[in-house]
């Protein structure tokens, strides 16, 4: 089977550990990923190197796919197009270095998360953060909006927690019992003036998840036709056949 787009950015990392010096590094001589076998056992196994993947991914894929993801986790109707944010959250939204979302979409009325785990652990102080994150946005923007986090895991929803919360409406009771007071004492002082209006966020945030296999199959759900031969159709069968190949080789979808 022809290789997936996504083993071009595989070869490119496998390249620059081979040959550092292109970035201006040395080889660790004593290096235990020795073979390429290892190097690309380690890659895939790697946090990190998923959410490159499905980054690359959602930039690429219809908007309306987007849209259409966020509809059927959060059970409504996106209907304003998102701006995908990049590596420059920080400085865009002047966080101080407070957070740094994994995936971040923007619109005129909703600002959506991602947060992606596979074997790290989340907590109710990360999912304050996301908070922090929509309160950053609404200074920006001088304006409210709606904010929701889809937290993507593998495995059980309990798994994903350091408190072990058996389901979301747990989560969101926590998040809610929390004390945004002491939580923004933690923060940059530029946030700390805006207690009532990080409280309404927390309340009002729309905490939702989703195991890797379902997203597997909202993938499958979106595959186009076989017939159609359209070269829009080839490209995002192409597309989501790489992101699905990722996500099997990960053992992540089922």
């Amino acid at each position: 089977m022809e290789p997936s787009w996504l083993e071009t950015y595989y070869t490119a990392l496998e390249f620059y550990y081979w040959e550092p010096q292109h970035l201006g590094l040395k080889k660790n001589p004593d290096a235990k990923l020795d073979s390429r076998d290892k190097v690309v056992e380690r890659l895939r196994t790697l946090e990190v190197t998923l959410n490159h993947a499905l980054d690359q991914f959602l930039r690429l894929a219809p908007n309306g796919l987007r849209n259409e993801l966020f509809g059927s986790v959060f059970g409504r109707s996106f209907l304003h197009p998102f701006h995908m944010h990049g590596r420059h959250v920080d400085d865009d939204f002047d966080l101080l270095a407070a957070m740094q979302p994994d995936v971040l979409f923007e619109s005129d009325a909703d600002v959506v998360s991602i947060e992606m785990k596979i074997h790290a652990k989340s907590s109710v102080s990360q999912v304050l953060k996301y908070a922090l994150l929509g309160l950053a946005v609404e200074m920006k923007r001088q304006a409210p909006r709606r904010h929701s986090l889809l937290m993507l895991g593998r495995g059980s929803f309990a798994g994903l927690w350091n408190e072990h919360f058996p389901n979301v409406a747990e989560l969101r009771s926590a998040v809610a019992a929390a004390d945004p007071h002491a939580f923004l004492q933690g923060q940059p002082s530029r946030f700390r003036p805006h207690i009532e209006q990080f409280t309404r966020i927390v309340q009002e945030l729309h905490v939702e998840w989703l195991p890797y296999r379902q997203l597997a199959d909202l993938l499958r759900a979106a595959y186009p036709r076989d017939d159609d031969a359209s070269h829009g159709a080839e490209v995002y069968r192409k597309l989501i056949t790489g992101m699905l190949t990722e996500l099997s080789v990960r053992q992540l979808d089922a």
